[in-house]
């Protein structure tokens, strides 16, 4: 009773001040399932996978369409494999019966898995499920595609399974064996599967709790037979389906407890999953329990009877095909469900639009890749200028200004390092005099370099520092639209001699091969499999600019993910770099022996001396170049001090590093580069120039048959020296997202497994892009992901009113 408490003490009420809102709004997600579909003219699928059905009016043909989200389908993170989440080849199996149901087809004659699908950790994947019109004995075509949500029209789809739906009729066989009706089975020994769920995961193959239905199983001769329940959690949804996929799924668990595949492990990583299916027909749905017996039906296939508990028939499969998943199989299949892996294709440029050719040109300087003689016998008049101060008195003096002046980029002698200083101080002296020149305001400035691109797979980059010049340029292209061309040559007469018909094309980036031009785009990576070796737990990792935030994440990563034990960990000042005690402590502590050293890489000799004290029974294995500083400035405030500032850990570093571990037997040589050198970011031409570089050289190793990977990142979420402070709205506008440390490293491990030396894990807002495509603002490499109708406007009468 605190009013005796505070009896006679002169105590009163107050009121107290309320709660101190921040005043921010924080908005709920809304339920992630699907909304009415027949609202736009769709039917519902009346499935828990798929969404709609659309009959084609004209071919007699049906497509189911689907989203797959682990947030709407929680369960289907419990089938995982290495680490990856597939979808079930059961759950293949259910489209394929649901398909059926739909078009009065209910026989899976046989249904064949093509490539497998994976379900990202965020975001969804969009689905298709076509049927085609049937033949003359009532057979349809089946087909099964997907493609990250989001992704424009035109895109493509990845085809996952493909298959022939029929009508059983009469003849289905769905008598149950007696052995399902008298249970357990007569003269069949009982097996322990007590710990059967964990040897599957010890060997790669996670199953969670949806799927982890077998219970019981006897063995008699060569055939298993199982007692399948499902999780007390997906009970209550095994209605809507024809059999639930885990369900199914965990039938087919026994079949690693029979004779069929006697030897091998239940639990390795190589283990088999469905490969093709072979007249299956479902006898009833909703099944919640069941009995199975799977027996012998050839080689690496089993047949399958399943009853209810009441020995009742559920579903009969007369064949299964089981094989072995490939690692590399796996890992192409990561990068192709990748929504945020990129590669750079150089498409033939073609288009109906044939502008007039250009008949006139200046050359300034040197003509070092000997261009003069094939452009007059194209019919170019070409005027030669000692520089471009000469060209603007010519012009002063009442000569017209050429549309395009040609600047040959040849690199000079020397060192590497000092060739790509050189062709860069050239170039930044033109470019920032050009754009400055109101004299040329209407002229373009067209660096031309030979093999400075690769512009198919395999293809060697053989002049490192005009890679260099293309990342430059590429920034200034950025800065100043319309005031530069890049354009690579081949050794081909036919390359110099088509520069006339292309450079009136308003193409800012072109390689000319053969005589076809072609134009940068990111693609989705497509890259095949198998490039990068594991890394050898003994061996030893090298990882430069350590101390720094992608470094440490780097080095956290490699000890989780892949086992790393032995790191070598440099910066430039090494264990006195700030958190270098905290993160070598971390990672002790995971299980990790740690060397912290400071070591300036742009230092040939100090990078040698740092190889050489990797102890012989613990060997370089991995080399991972994070270092990297920012200095950037829009073009006309960059000097060649602040271009070596960004050059030195970026192009020395990596020459140095190349040079001290070239013959030694690396699985893996990863440089960390960014997409400015491919993109050009704006007021960062330096920090372009040296990525460009990084990824050029990353090609020509790979080309000498030695590992290589240039991963040009985008936008991260975390900031560091490495990636500055980062505008993540202003980039987000423009259609770049930021990636998190997560979604990084799980970029980094798909790049890792794939062939292609450079790639660029990069997340974009497709949605972003489509709403600057109309504006025209979409960056050149971006514009091969949407697609815009090229339309001009309608004319208008001068009051703005339309048909006057």
């Amino acid at each position: 009773d605190w009013e005796m408490v505070f009896a006679g003490r002169g105590a009163r009420r107050v009121e107290l001040p309320t709660y101190a809102f921040q005043r921010q709004r924080h908005w709920l997600d809304g339920p992630d399932r699907a909304g009415d579909v027949t609202s736009a003219g769709l039917g519902a699928a009346g499935h828990p996978l798929l969404g709609a059905a659309v009959e084609l009016a004209d071919t007699d043909g049906l497509v189911l369409t689907g989203r797959l989200s682990l947030a709407t389908q929680p369960w289907l993170a419990d089938h995982a494999v290495s680490g990856t989440v597939l979808f079930p080849g059961t759950a293949f199996l259910e489209l394929a019966v649901q398909a059926g149901d739909q078009v009065g087809c209910d026989h899976v004659e046989e249904l064949t898995l093509q490539a497998p699908l994976i379900l990202p950790a965020r975001g969804a994947l969009t689905l298709r499920v076509t049927v085609g019109e049937p033949d003359e004995s009532g057979r349809r075509p089946l087909n099964v595609h997907s493609r990250p949500e989001g992704a424009g029209f035109g895109e493509p789809w990845t085809p996952h399974a493909t298959g022939t739906l029929a009508t059983a009729g009469s003849t289905a066989a769905s008598a149950t064996p007696a052995e399902l009706t008298a249970w357990p089975p007569a003269d069949a020994t009982e097996l322990d599967v007590s710990d059967m769920y964990e040897r599957y995961v010890a060997g790669g193959f996670g199953y969670g709790p949806a799927f982890r239905g077998l219970r019981a199983a006897w063995l008699r001769g060569d055939e298993v037979f199982a007692e399948v329940r499902l999780a007390q959690e997906q009970r209550p949804a095994a209605a809507g389906y024809g059999i639930h996929p885990a369900l199914l799924d965990a039938s087919l668990h026994g079949i690693a407890l029979g004779t069929l595949f006697a030897g091998e492990d239940p639990g390795t990583a190589q283990g088999r999953l469905p490969f093709s299916w072979t007249g299956v027909s479902l006898h009833a749905a909703g099944a919640d329990e069941v009995r199975v017996r799977i027996s012998p039906a050839g080689e690496d296939t089993v047949a399958l009877a399943v009853a209810d508990p009441t020995g009742r028939p559920v579903a009969t499969v007369e064949g299964l095909l089981l094989r072995k998943m490939a690692g590399d199989q796996l890992s192409g299949a990561r990068a192709a469900s990748s929504e945020s892996l990129f590669q750079l294709d150089w498409p033939a440029l073609t288009g109906s639009d044939r502008p007039t050719p250009l008949t006139r040109a200046a050359l300034v300087g040197d003509d070092g890749l000997e261009v003069t003689e094939s452009l007059f016998a194209a019919g170019v008049h070409l005027e030669s200028y000692v520089d471009l101060e000469s060209l603007g008195a010519a012009v002063e003096a009442g000569t017209a200004a050429p549309a395009a002046v040609l600047v040959c980029c040849q690199a000079g002698p020397g060192a590497p390092a000092d060739a790509v200083r050189d062709s860069l101080r050239t170039a930044l002296e033109l470019a920032r005099s050009w754009s400055a020149d109101e004299r040329f305001a209407d002229s373009r400035l067209v660096f031309i370099t030979r093999g400075a691109v690769a512009t198919a797979p395999g293809a060697e980059v053989t002049d490192l520092p005009g890679a260099a010049v293309w990342g430059l340029v590429r920034s200034a292209q950025s800065e100043n639209p319309d005031r530069f061309t890049l354009v690579d040559l081949d050794a081909h007469e036919e390359s110099v001699r088509a520069l006339p018909a292309v450079l009136p094309s308003g193409e800012p980036q072109l390689a000319l091969r053969a005589g076809q031009p072609h134009t940068p785009r990111l693609a989705r990576a497509q890259g095949g499999t198998g490039a990068t070796r594991a890394l050898d737990p003994e061996g030893t990792v090298l990882i430069t600019g350590a101390t720094g935030t992608l470094g440490g994440l780097l080095a956290r990563h490699l000890v989780t993910r892949y086992g790393v034990r032995h790191l070598l960990l440099t910066s430039r000042r090494g264990p006195a770099a700030e958190g270098a005690d905290r993160l070598r402590e971390e990672l002790t502590a995971l299980g990790a022996t740690v060397a912290v050293v400071a070591c300036d890489t742009a230092d040939r000799d100090a990078v040698a001396a740092l190889v050489a004290q990797v102890p012989a029974d613990h060997p370089l294995t991995g080399v991972f170049h994070t270092a990297g500083v920012l200095d950037d400035g829009v073009l006309s405030s960059l000097t060649p001090e602040r271009m070596d500032t960004v050059l030195r850990p970026k192009v020395d570093a990596a020459l140095h590093l190349d040079e001290a571990t070239r013959e030694l037997d690396l699985a893996a040589f990863v440089l960390f580069s960014s997409a400015a050198g491919v993109l050009g970011g704006a007021g960062q031409g330096n920090y372009a120039a040296a990525n460009g570089f990084l990824d050029a050289f990353a090609q020509a190793r790979r080309a000498r048959g030695l590992p290589a990977h240039s991963l040009a990142w985008g936008l991260w979420a975390r900031t560091s020296a490495l990636t500055g402070t980062a505008d993540t709205a202003g980039a987000a506008r423009s259609g770049v997202a930021a990636l998190s440390s997560e979604q990084g490293m799980e970029l980094l491990d798909t790049a890792l497994a794939l062939d292609t030396p450079l790639l660029i894990p990069m997340r974009i807002d497709l949605a972003a892009l489509r709403a600057n495509a109309g504006s025209g603002s979409v960056p050149l490499l971006l514009r091969g992901l949407v697609r815009t109708p090229a339309r001009r406007a309608g004319a208008h009468t001068r009051g703005g009113s339309p048909g006057g």
